[in-house]
């Protein structure tokens, strides 16, 4: 009996054997060789607010919701004075990002391998009726340009507008980023009638050609932008000893 069981448990032996090399060289020929193409490495930074003076003529503001704060006399004089010198503090008030919302991005390579950014999209996560707030907003006709991304957070088919550092407009992005010095771009992303949640997708490729999609976040949740179609907007008034209050204006944005 027992030299009848030997055999057979012997074939069993040999054709789990024969499968498990089979499936080691479908892990070695399909997946390996997708493992090996050496995707783009490099290393996304995105400045803080107030770090830099942005390339916009009147953004970054914040729009600061009426349920907290029902205008600018609810605030203390240094905390209104601080929504002109320091404008991102209302985001301690709960306040929302501004269309259109500027966020700056520092790039740089971790390998010696140059990698070319080709494109900057917009994925909308989730959109709501516009914050119903207050805001200031003052012009900055004087700034250094940089290299710009304009995104449309209204419609999925909009195609990015990207702006040169020499102001020229293009469809197309093609920049190259080493190891040894960052590089710039300003994502200028507007929403006309919404509130929107939204991550940006990177598209790069490296030398031989791989490309790949990184997504960048504010901190591991989305970026978040409203409208100001819902909300007051406030210019200061000025007296001998500085501003010493705000008042409600008309709809709209100063020009240079």
């Amino acid at each position: 009996m027992l030299k009848k069981v030997l055999p057979r448990a012997a074939k069993i032996v040999a054709l789990v054997v024969v499968l498990a090399g089979g499936a080691y060289a479908v892990k070695t020929l399909l997946l390996d060789d997708d493992e090996s193409a050496a995707a783009p490495r490099i290393s996304v930074s995105v400045l803080p607010p107030g770090t830099f003076a942005a390339a916009h003529r009147y953004a970054p503001y914040y729009v600061v919701p009426r349920k907290r704060f029902a205008d600018p006399s609810k605030l203390t004089r240094t905390e209104r004075n601080n929504l002109l010198t320091k404008p991102e503090s209302a985001l301690r008030k709960g306040a929302l990002a501004g269309s259109p919302q500027i966020v700056r991005l520092s790039l740089r390579a971790t390998s010696d391998d140059p990698v070319t950014v080709e494109a900057v999209r917009a994925k909308v996560i989730s959109d709501a009726r516009p914050l119903r707030g207050w805001f200031t907003a003052s012009p900055g006709c004087v700034f250094e340009p940089v290299r710009r991304a304009r995104l449309n957070l209204d419609s999925p088919r909009a195609a990015t507008r990207y702006v040169g550092a020499d102001k020229r407009s293009s469809k197309t992005l093609s920049f190259e980023i080493g190891r040894a010095e960052p590089q710039v771009v300003e994502l200028q992303a507007s929403t006309r009638d919404h509130r929107v949640a939204w991550v940006a997708e990177l598209t790069v490729r490296n030398e031989d050609g791989d490309a790949s999609t990184i997504t960048v976040d504010d901190g591991g949740r989305p970026f978040r932008v409203t409208s100001e179609r819902s909300s007051q907007s406030y210019r200061p008034i000025y007296g001998q000893s500085g501003i010493i209050g705000y008042a409600r204006q008309k709809a709209g944005f100063d020009g240079c």
